[in-house]
């Protein structure tokens, strides 16, 4: 069995990783631009990718900076 890696998501955080998924998969292939994100949703999913690439083990790009929030 692979190994999990397991995030823990607030609610609006969650919400706003399933509308990006979701914007992505039916905008993208259709050839139509995907929204802009709000600040805040920029944001929550920083800290999800942040997260993540520590979860995994990769190097984050800009270094291990804290994020806000």
């Amino acid at each position: 069995m692979p190994e999990e890696v397991v995030l823990r998501l607030d609610r609006p955080t969650a919400t706003s990783l399933a509308d990006l998924i979701y914007n992505l998969g039916e905008h993208q292939p259709a050839g139509m631009p995907v929204a802009q994100l709000s600040s805040d949703d920029s944001e929550r999913l920083g800290r999800v990718l942040h997260d993540l690439w520590r979860a995994l083990g990769v190097s984050l790009p800009y270094g291990d900076v804290q994020l806000a929030g």
